[in-house]
């Protein structure tokens, strides 16, 4: 089992309590984040999504982004080393 940080906690129980209740469920934000990227690559929305669901580049790349795209997300995702 995953556990949420406290800001990710509070976020979705404030959602849970607001009359727009978030009703994302994973697979549904992951196609909203490819279709958000490949309008526009420097989407905040998506980036946000991203962060928020904890999305890695395997997922992105098997839903569909292609890989500039990707590659411009890496300090986003974290696929880059320190040497």
């Amino acid at each position: 089992m995953v556990r949420l940080g406290k800001c990710k906690q509070r976020l979705l129980a404030r959602a849970r309590n607001d009359k727009f209740q978030l009703s994302f469920t994973r697979q549904k934000a992951l196609i909203n984040v490819i279709e958000d990227l490949s309008q526009n690559p420097s989407s905040i929305s998506a980036k946000n999504m991203i962060t928020l669901f904890g999305f890695t580049a395997e997922e992105l790349s098997e839903a569909g982004l292609t890989y500039e795209v990707l590659r411009s997300l890496d300090y986003l995702i974290g696929n880059f080393s320190y040497k």
